[in-house]
């Protein structure tokens, strides 16, 4: 037998496919508005669904045409499907950053994504669909009824949208200008958007020079001829509920807790992805002055330091700098065998071989060691065995199908473990000591969601993202000598580390800490400059 495959006209098929795309495709917005019934009337929800497949059917009747509808279609239904899963699955809203983090990702991070429910829904309401497409066989009429039938069924879905928007216009406005989040549901429409505003504004940052950023920068050496050692600790994903410093009920801070760390309860991060947090952090740009463009085409901290004789080095365990550490000395991880699980290096490799590269640089030295971290969605490939204290743990990519009891202890284990890390930098710091005026700084490029209010991982819009995703850890630790050097009173600085603050004061704290002038230093972003006598 000879399997005959379905014969559809275009503009039926078009019609059947903005269908899919308005209803199953945005899954998450229609989810969103079940579980909020008194968010929108009925008449609204019909409305609101009408306008989508009008839209739709206006964009899809037009590109019905030969050797373009089925490739067009596909795209969109894989497309769809992607963008519909993660929205539904992890609670996020696509928009140009969320697409940034998805292109700066690297494969270990992307592959952790792929998991078996994701394959299973792509492939369930994208690749069979699209299979479908293309066995089907599309028949075009004659151009003038073609188009004239393509007319009417355009017309026929605008009207059915109007007829239903006009008594449910005020109502639906209302809604949306209240809950910018719906629009953002839109699927594929605002992911589509975002990649295309990625596309632009990566474009643009390739163009111009380079501006320099203090340039009138002067270096002071420390009065008694030593060396300063800085330790800068980027940490990931770490979000400040869940250190015990801050308060935390699980003790997952022990180590840091016995070593006179200075704390800094209220540190808001300026982003919530690692594409978008480290590159501001490093600027001397605000995060409401801060834009992609305008970062990528001046100098950085670590560009400033460098030009005036300190030693930069970026040590890395995650997924790059994001152009922060374009122009300076660069490491990837490497460590022993016990330090690597199969799938990648386990933070503490960062201070393997560290101090063969201090001994070299006998000069002022400035160190970025970029964590892992608690990046999720694996966070139980974060911690080694000997860290897991709390139990169970969570050990699926698909934390959704974990109790979130068990999500909260594979997270807590990667903290416990991060507060290892720190306490072995200032171990190896403070075996630096008698040759050397040492500190760490410690701060997390971003938080995360770990299911609260069905939101799960990192990289929600700013704007509206949830206190565990700005809300970020920050510690710091100096030898006496050290601050003596700076003139910095240790009696003091706690009554600083209570104030509110952010990654907008580190490029100036740094620069404090290393006794730079220059006329792009605010001592009012600077967190010990009011620890000075």
């Amino acid at each position: 037998m000879t399997l005959r495959r379905p014969c559809v006209r275009s503009t039926w098929l078009a019609l059947a496919l903005t269908l899919f795309l308005a209803l199953v495709g945005n899954l998450r917005l229609w989810t969103v508005l079940a579980a909020e019934p008194h968010a929108v009337s009925w008449a609204a929800r019909l409305a609101l669904a009408l306008a989508l497949v009008a839209g739709f059917d206006l964009l899809l009747q037009a590109a019905a045409l030969p050797f373009v509808f089925k490739p067009v279609a596909v795209l969109l239904l894989l497309f769809t499907a992607v963008t519909s899963f993660f929205m539904l699955n992890d609670g996020v809203l696509i928009d140009e950053a969320m697409v940034r983090n998805v292109f700066e990702t690297d494969a270990g991070e992307a592959g952790e994504l792929v998991t078996p429910r994701a394959i299973a829904f792509v492939t369930l309401t994208g690749l069979l669909p699209a299979l479908l497409l293309v066995f089907t066989r599309v028949r075009y009429g004659p151009l003038r009824s073609e188009l004239t039938l393509r007319a009417l069924v355009v017309l026929g879905t605008v009207v059915l949208a109007a007829g239903a928007a006009w008594p449910a216009y005020k109502e639906l406005s209302f809604a949306l200008r209240g809950n910018q989040a719906l629009k953002l549901m839109v699927n594929p429409v605002s992911p589509l958007l975002a990649v295309l505003h990625f596309g632009r504004d990566e474009g643009a940052s390739e163009q111009g020079e380079l501006q320099p950023v203090a340039a009138d920068a002067r270096w002071e050496a420390a009065g008694d001829g030593r060396r300063r050692l800085v330790i800068f600790v980027l940490g990931e994903t770490a979000t400040a509920s869940h250190f015990s410093l801050n308060g935390y009920a699980r003790e997952t801070n022990p180590e840091l807790a016995r070593l006179d760390v200075l704390n800094f309860p209220e540190v808001r991060s300026s982003g919530t992805a690692t594409s978008d947090s480290v590159p501001c952090m490093f600027s001397s740009l605000a995060r409401e002055e801060f834009t992609r463009e305008g970062g990528r085409r001046q100098e950085n901290l670590l560009d400033v330091l460098q030009r005036v004789g300190v030693g930069v080095l970026w040590r890395d365990n995650n997924s790059g700098c994001k152009g922060v550490c374009e122009r300076v000395p660069y490491e990837e991880v490497s460590g022993p065998p016990e330090f690597f699980d199969g799938h990648g290096f386990f933070d503490e490799a960062l201070l393997s071989g560290l101090q063969e590269f201090v001994d070299r640089h006998p000069g002022d030295l400035f160190i970025v060691l970029h964590q892992k971290g608690s990046h999720g969605p694996a966070y139980s490939r974060r911690s080694p065995p000997a860290w897991k204290r709390f139990l169970p743990e969570c050990t699926k990519a698909d934390v959704q199908d974990c109790a979130r009891e068990e999500i909260v202890n594979a997270y807590d284990n990667t903290i416990l473990y991060t507060d290892r890390v720190l306490a072995q930098v200032i171990r190896f710091l403070q075996a630096n000591s008698p040759g050397s005026l040492v500190a760490m700084l410690y701060v997390s490029d971003h938080g995360e969601s770990l299911g609260e209010n069905g939101i799960y991982l990192h990289g929600f819009p700013y704007w509206l993202a949830p206190d565990e995703q700005t809300h970020v850890p920050m510690v710091f630790w100096a030898s006496d000598d050290f601050l003596a050097a700076r003139g910095l009173r240790r009696d003091a600085l706690p009554a600083l580390a209570a104030r509110p603050c952010s990654h907008d004061n580190l490029f100036h704290s740094v620069l404090g800490l290393f006794g730079i002038s220059t006329t792009a230093y605010d001592a009012g972003l600077d967190v010990f400059a009011d620890a000075c006598p």
